[in-house]
Order: structure tokens, then C-alpha cells, then sequence
């Protein structure tokens, strides 16, 4: 009774099951490189933030720092130590004035902070104390 089918046991069945196998694999593959390369993508952070939202780097907490891109929790918990650190008992206010003062905490560097430029605002006031502008409204 050879070539009767036996309902995929036979040698053609097998191939078939291998053929969807191969498939159902190389389609597997496909996502989780495709899923990777978006991982590694520059925007791919940015999607946590409106495009006018933006955070002071003198008074963030270490969560709002952790959502920039590069930072993550490691790096925001060093801005805000050297932030701490250097602040007390310094009569200089903001500790940070620009983003590539941002440099001085270990980790940061050039990439990170072309990276969160966008994202950070800076003033010129110490915290609780209103900024230029509104005490010149004031007078």
C-alpha cells in the first residue's frame, strides 16, 4: 500500500512540517531583529516626552532625569549627587548653565549630552527664589 496517505507521517508530510517550521522560525527571527534595531535607535527613548516638554537639570528629581535618552536611573542619581555636592556651601547658582556643563558628572560626555540637549532648560535663579522676569513685573 505504498503512496496511500497516512494523514503527514510519511516522508511528505514531514517536509511540510519542516517547510512550516522554517517558516514560522525565519518569521520569529525577522521580529526580534527588527524589535533590536528599534531598541537601538536614537528615537526610540524620545517617545516618553512631548516635543515642548523640557526639565531643569538643577532642580529634576533623579525620576525625571532617568527619562532622558542616555541617562536611564544610574546617571540621573549621579546629576543629582554632584548637583547636591556642589551646591553646598557654594554661593554660585544653577550648578548646571548649559548642557555641556552636564560633562562634569561622571559618565556624560559629548554623546549624552548632544542626546538630551533638546530636553533641558536652564535658568539663572536658585530654587524657591522667582526668576528675573517675574520680580522685574513685581517693581
Amino acid at each position: 500500500m505504498s503512496g496511500v496517505s497516512t494523514g503527514g507521517s510519511g516522508p511528505s508530510g514531514d517536509v511540510v512540517e519542516l517547510a512550516g517550521f522554517l517558516c514560522l522560525t525565519c518569521l520569529c527571527v525577522a521580529a526580534g531583529v527588527a524589535f533590536v534595531m528599534d531598541a537601538g535607535h536614537p528615537s526610540a527613548r524620545r517617545v516618553a516626552f512631548k516635543i515642548d516638554d523640557t526639565i531643569n537639570p538643577n532642580d529634576a528629581s533623579p525620576a525625571s532625569l532617568a527619562r532622558l535618552p542616555r541617562i536611564g536611573p544610574a546617571r540621573a542619581r549621579g546629576i543629582v549627587s554632584y548637583r547636591s555636592r556642589f551646591s553646598e556651601g557654594s554661593a554660585q547658582w544653577p550648578v548646571f548653565r548649559r548642557a555641556e556643563d552636564l560633562g562634569t558628572v561622571t559618565g556624560i560626555g559629548p554623546a549624552t549630552i548632544k542626546a538630551v540637549r533638546p530636553w533641558l532648560s536652564f535658568d539663572s535663579h536658585a530654587p524657591g527664589e522667582p526668576d528675573v522676569a517675574a520680580r522685574d513685573l513685581d517693581r
